[in-house]
């Protein structure tokens, strides 16, 4: 159907039409009247200049005409998405048309596959009426995804695991003040990556992300205090072990009490610091698994570590006999020691994997939660790398070690990182005995629903469009990230439009689509030009 867009208020158009008659008209009598020309050249001299009215006619009416299709589908390449990759998805998908942000026009499309990253709120706004699907863009060298601990504590595995698309192998590593703290091998292609090391700082920590010698981009994470504990050492006979160990604690500000049985009936204490009546935790070894101490220990919700182990076995059934545990070793090596990390060692076994079980990262050394805490440590001997002057290893085994084996705190809190400036994010708080209704997140509060299975357990969600660090219940802190991961922030913004508007496709009505069309104006240009080029060059022909 053929339509005009002619406004007939507009007293300009009206006059254009009457100028356009009286041309018609002239030219006609004009050539009607010349006697010189032959009944041929009259006729085609008159057809032109028919032609040319008609043309004017056209450009000042601009006929439209509709054209009923059925829905499109069309594929939204972002601008760092490269031509092979869009013309490798456009031909799988058997898609005719590629278009660009900057060419969208949604009302032509009723689908749209997204290839990429790279599209702007605004955008994504406009494809409220598509069904959408997604495609991201692997850049190469660059972290597709990535994850971590936006709070840990001190001594607890701070764990980085992601995906990078790797232009070649090579090593991504995360370095602290040029030393790096753990490194892997990263294949050509896509590929997975886990980094680990024990927290050990204080506060607002910021490590460095690095592929071979090119950096990232930053980690960012809170550290939390280990709250200071009374431990207590039950020993046979005093040992070198223990004796470096309890040195340790006492200088980072624990409360010691270390007994001994020099013989039988004597026995010898001594505390380093003030120590309270009953301890958070127990260091002993296993022949001392049924002392009553221990035992009441356990009943009691304490945490107690078996280190000096001699026999794993032997040693393993003694502790699960007297405690109720469930440990398990087995035999991994005829050596009398194997190499572990930072210069250890350990017995020749493993310890099997049990559902109530955490291992220690990095360590053979597993903790069981039954009514207490119940660890048990194959290394050898530790007290080596303190007198060999390496603080900073021992210090990242025991803390490491001793973190899994702290108390719950009161009003901890979790959180995934990275969180991105405009993106939902999650909050989980725990040991909350006082139940509040919100967690105060910088200046403001969120709302906290708590789990049904754990009374003293809440989640809550934020959206924070502010960048930096922020505080969170007083005493912890959260990054938000602005400019952090871009690849990684965009991806999350297209995911979560995508999930908002995913649809089911199954069964959907194919809607008719009408659209518009009309002749562009370099179209009316080019017949102008043609029309005039007749009507000049006719009366040459004819002479």
């Amino acid at each position: 159907m053929i339509s005009f867009h002619f406004d007939r208020s507009d007293p300009l158009n009206w006059l254009i039409l009457a100028l356009v008659a009286i041309l018609v008209i002239v030219q006609v009598w004009l050539t009607v009247r010349n006697e010189s020309l032959t009944a041929q050249r009259k006729t085609v001299r008159l057809v032109l200049n028919v032609l040319l009215s008609l043309i004017l006619l056209g450009y000042v009416l601009q006929p439209t005409w509709t054209r009923s299709t059925n829905s499109t589908h069309a594929l939204l390449a972002g601008n760092e998405v490269p031509d092979t990759f869009r013309q490798k998805i456009s031909d799988s998908l058997n898609l005719r048309e590629v278009i660009t942000p900057r060419t969208f026009n949604g009302d032509r499309f009723d689908s749209v596959t997204l290839v990429g990253q790279d599209f702007s709120p605004e955008l994504l706004s406009r494809l409220s009426r598509q069904a959408v699907r997604w495609v991201p863009y692997h850049t190469p060298d660059q972290v597709q995804a990535i994850h971590w601990k936006g709070i840990v504590q001190k001594g607890e595995m701070q764990q980085v695991s992601g995906t990078i698309q790797s232009a070649k192998k090579q090593r991504i590593k995360l370095m602290y003040a040029r030393q790096t703290l753990d490194s892997v091998d990263v294949p050509e292609g896509l590929s997975p990556f886990t980094l680990q090391f024990p927290a050990f700082t204080l506060g607002r920590t910021e490590t460095e992300l690095v592929l071979n010698q090119t950096t990232l981009d930053t980690i960012r994470f809170f550290v939390r205090p280990m709250k200071p504990l009374a431990y207590q050492f039950i020993l046979g006979t005093p040992d070198f072990e223990s004796k470096t160990l309890a040195d340790w604690l006492g200088k980072n500000g624990n409360s010691v009490q270390i007994t001994a049985t020099l013989s039988k009936d004597v026995s010898n204490r001594l505390t380093i610091n003030r120590a309270s009546a009953k301890p958070d935790v127990i260091i002993t070894d296993p022949s001392n698994a049924a002392n009553a101490v221990v035992k009441r220990a356990v009943a009691d919700g304490k945490a107690v570590l078996f280190i000096n182990l001699t026999n794993p076995e032997a040693d393993c059934r003694l502790i699960n006999q007297a405690l109720g545990s469930r440990l398990q070793v087995r035999k991994v090596s005829n050596e009398p020691l194997l190499p572990v990390v930072d210069g250890l060692n350990a017995l020749p076994y493993a310890l099997s994997p049990v559902p109530i079980q955490t291992d220690i990262p990095g360590y053979p050394v597993a903790i069981q939660q039954t009514t207490g805490k119940i660890g048990v440590s194959l290394l050898n001997e530790t007290f080596p790398l303190k007198l060999s002057g390496d603080s900073l290893a021992y210090n990242r085994v025991w803390s490491a070690i001793l973190a899994r084996l702290q108390p719950s705190s009161i009003n901890s809190a979790e959180i995934d990182a990275p969180v991105f400036a405009g993106v939902r994010a999650e909050i989980r708080v725990n040991n909350l005995p006082k139940r509040p209704p919100t967690a105060r997140l910088s200046n403001d509060t969120v709302a906290l629903t708590y789990s049904p299975i754990n009374a003293l357990s809440a989640e809550g969600r934020f959206v924070e469009s502010r960048t930096g660090w922020f505080p969170i219940l007083d005493s912890l802190a959260t990054y938000v990230d602005g400019n952090s991961f871009p690849t990684i922030a965009k991806s999350q913004l297209v995911r979560a439009y995508t999930e908002a508007h995913a649809t089911d496709q199954t069964g959907r009505i194919i809607a008719a689509w009408q659209t518009e069309n009309r002749l562009p104006n370099w179209a009316w240009l080019l017949l102008f030009v043609a029309c005039l080029t007749s009507l000049w060059v006719e009366p040459k022909l004819g002479s």
